[in-house]
């Protein structure tokens, strides 16, 4: 019984690629899906970077003026908490200012649980015309006390997708807009995944100038050593190349 991979038909050079450059591009829809998560997740963490800054330009101003005109008093811890399972822990406190309790919480320093874990009470400082305005004496505000797991996720995500994928879906494209397309062998066919679904191959081919070239991609089907495959290059630089039909674009009918 043949497999699949020795099944694989021969290739035919499409028209659309015989035709000059440039050519008539479409995100595929594996494209639009890439194009449109690196928005989301860049959006997501251009607008937490500009809370958390927005925090720390608010935190600046309260713990200025506390400084500059707060009061100290000693409150009384009302509870410990971690919402969300989160890393950071808070903690609620009473305090007692011209006759009157006032309730107040902050984000407890990592080097400072422990302690307070075993205490009831804690300095405060307040203002003296607005109480509510409050926190922990000496405790300052950092930018990374604010931070919280799944939002760094989404900052490390972030960059990841700005450094990758953008540069991955300009590649692509270029090769669509002006590549030559050729023939090519496959030398070597690697497949790895739980349910190898993802097939990297080497294949090499001749440029225009009769010069032999090198390239590696990810395709769809996988292929015997020695099976031809289409080839998109650049002229200019035949080592930026990749199996055709490409994953994030696609080429439109004139």
């Amino acid at each position: 019984m043949e497999s699949e991979s020795s099944r694989a038909e021969v290739p035919v050079i499409s028209p659309v690629l015989v035709g000059p450059p440039p050519r008539k591009t479409q995100l595929t829809g594996k494209g639009i899906a890439l194009a449109v998560v690196t928005a989301v997740v860049v959006a997501i963490a251009a607008i937490y970077a500009f809370l958390i800054s927005a925090e720390a330009f608010r935190q600046f101003q309260i713990r200025a003026a506390l400084r500059g005109h707060g009061n100290e008093t000693i409150g009384q811890i009302n509870e410990l908490r971690n919402p969300f399972h989160a890393l950071k822990e808070h903690v609620d406190y009473t305090f007692v200012a011209d006759g009157n309790t006032h309730t107040g919480e902050a984000i407890v320093p990592l080097e400072l649980y422990h302690i307070l874990k075993s205490a009831s009470s804690l300095p405060i400082r307040y203002l003296p015309q607005n109480p509510a305005v409050n926190h922990p004496a000496d405790w300052e505000w950092s930018a990374m006390s604010e931070l919280d797991p799944c939002f760094l996720l989404f900052l490390v995500a972030g960059l990841g997708c700005l450094l990758f994928i953008p540069p991955q879906l300009r590649f692509q494209r270029r090769l669509a807009v002006e590549g030559v397309a050729t023939m090519g062998v496959v030398t070597k066919c690697s497949v790895s995944g739980r349910y190898g679904e993802f097939i990297s191959l080497r294949y090499e081919f001749r440029t225009e100038d009769g010069v032999l070239a090198h390239g590696r991609g990810s395709f769809q089907t996988q292929l015997e050593v020695g099976a031809r495959i289409l080839i998109l290059y650049r002229p200019q630089k035949p080592s930026q190349n990749s199996p055709y039909p490409l994953s994030n674009w696609r080429i439109a009918a004139r």
